[in-house]
């Protein structure tokens, strides 16, 4: 069988990750199974978003004819790259000559303002969801999923994801015995769900806390988590009124307590199931849940999956 032909584009303030960690799964995968290029559309050294990485590419007139899979990279400035006429037209002649399209976090910028993501479902960044959305309507919008694959395009949420849409397409390609070899190597899980949650909210109430009066709090919760965290308790943790911490709080996540706490809890539950074989009823107890009961309702809310069903499916 020949090797499948990858190809990344790249522009200038790609974020190096983008690249590099789907490229290291490609690696990973085995000599023979991928060949790789990185195209531009001048050719030539491109600065990533990384202070001195660069990238070394072909220019994309004179890439490979046929390309299995092309991907298409974020970074922080994939929104503005994308609105920028020369580029779409490039993504547009590059995704002609491809078989399989793969947005990587922001990347999704560039595919829906070429016009091949209209009436499709799509994943990126939870940073950029609102600013997406708004952007292009006429694209369906998946805000939690970890990837998401319809018909020939994969796309993915931010950064490190793009490593599990990667393992997702080796698995495609070469089955789940190579599948299993690259996490292994890369210290991964295989896999986590392509539905599995961002955890978006409460990261996004992380983000816009810092240096603010929540920071402390959502430390103090993630060391905490078996201690008692009703709302109460949390707003005389901050120095607020019940009902201003309340207020704050839900600005700040977009959830209330009682539904961070749990995905808090959900997170480090899940976290401990995936990385040993600790009874799940001490999960259960260490991340606040109570009883082993409790904690699988939680799962098959969050993840559609029970704690046992995660642990026998996604270890490795």
């Amino acid at each position: 069988m020949s090797a499948h032909c990858v190809s990344f584009l790249i522009y200038p303030g790609v974020a190096s990750l983008d690249v590099s960690g789907p490229a290291q799964a490609l690696a990973v995968a085995g000599k023979g199974r991928y060949e790789v290029t990185l195209l531009s559309s001048q050719g030539g050294l491109i600065e990533s978003d990384c202070l001195g990485v660069s990238f070394a590419t072909t220019p994309a007139a004179n890439g490979p004819n046929v390309i299995d899979t092309l991907f298409l990279p974020g970074g922080l400035e994939a929104p503005l790259a994308a609105s920028k006429p020369e580029l779409a037209a490039e993504v547009r002649r590059l995704a002609a000559r491809a078989k399989r399209l793969a947005c990587v976090c922001t990347g999704a910028f560039l595919a829906a303002e070429a016009g091949l993501l209209t009436g499709r479902r799509v994943a990126t960044h939870w940073r950029y969801c609102d600013k997406f959305a708004e952007r292009f309507p006429d694209v369906t919008l998946e805000r939690d999923p970890i990837w998401v694959q319809e018909d020939w395009i994969w796309s993915s949420a931010g950064v490190t994801a793009g490593i599990d849409l990667t393992m997702a397409l080796d698995e495609r390609d070469f089955g789940i015995r190579v599948a299993l070899e690259v996490a292994r190597e890369l210290v991964v899980f295989l896999k986590r769900p392509g539905g599995q949650s961002q955890f978006s909210n409460v990261l996004s109430g992380q983000m816009a806390s810092a240096n603010g009066p929540l920071e402390t709090l959502f430390a103090w919760i993630a060391d905490n988590l078996g201690a008692d965290l009703r709302a109460e308790t949390l707003a005389d943790k901050a120095g607020m009124s019940l009902r201003t911490f309340c207020r704050t709080f839900s600005a700040k996540t977009g959830k209330t307590p009682a539904k961070a706490v749990e995905l808090f809890r959900i997170q480090a539950a899940r976290d401990a199931v995936l990385q040993g074989d600790t009874p799940l009823g001490v999960i259960a107890a260490r991340c606040g849940f109570g009883d082993e009961q409790r904690m699988r309702r939680a799962f098959v809310r969050q993840f559609n999956a029970t704690p046992a069903d995660m642990r026998a499916r996604f270890s490795l």
